[in-house]
């Protein structure tokens, strides 16, 4: 007997990917805008937050789920409690909590509104820099945040 061992579209689709496609398909966008201290608003997809839960500012690892996760921080230093959000990754232990200062705005906007912006991006965590009715926000790289908080990634996710 021979078995065929062909893989699913989906399966070949990695999960950022994927997660980009589930956000674009009905023509808006629903977002987190994420107030980081020292830089523009962060622009996050909500389908790639899986959680988010009041923490103490301090931590380098937050638990979730039986699991301890590295922290990078957007919050105001100064704050000492805020809102851990946790971010979704293609493997489990790909996961890890972005530190706010408190539970983001959620926002739902059309793709058409948001406007790619020319300013020079001079930091690696930063993907792109958009603009929604003259707002400029930053578009994280998520791949370069997991790798500046110790998650190594495979080589076809960088």
């Amino acid at each position: 007997m021979v078995q065929k061992t062909k893989k699913s579209l989906l399966s070949e689709v990695s999960t950022q990917e994927l997660q980009h496609l589930i956000t674009v398909s009905s023509g808006f966008i629903d977002a987190y805008v994420i107030q980081c201290y020292n830089k523009p608003p962060m622009l996050l997809p909500q389908n790639i937050v899986l959680s988010a839960f009041d923490s103490p500012t301090n931590l380098d690892k937050v638990e979730w789920h039986e699991s301890k996760l590295p922290v990078y921080r957007l919050n105001d230093p100064s704050s000492a409690l805020g809102v851990a959000l946790i971010i979704e990754g293609e493997e489990i232990d790909q996961r890890f909590a972005l530190m706010c200062n408190d539970m983001p705005k959620s926002i739902r906007v059309r793709i058409s509104e948001v406007v790619d912006d020319a300013k020079n991006i001079d930091d690696s965590l930063i993907m792109q820099y958009v603009r929604i009715e003259n707002e400029l926000y930053h578009v994280p790289h998520v791949a370069n945040i997991q790798k500046e908080v110790g998650i190594e990634l495979k080589a076809e996710q960088v």
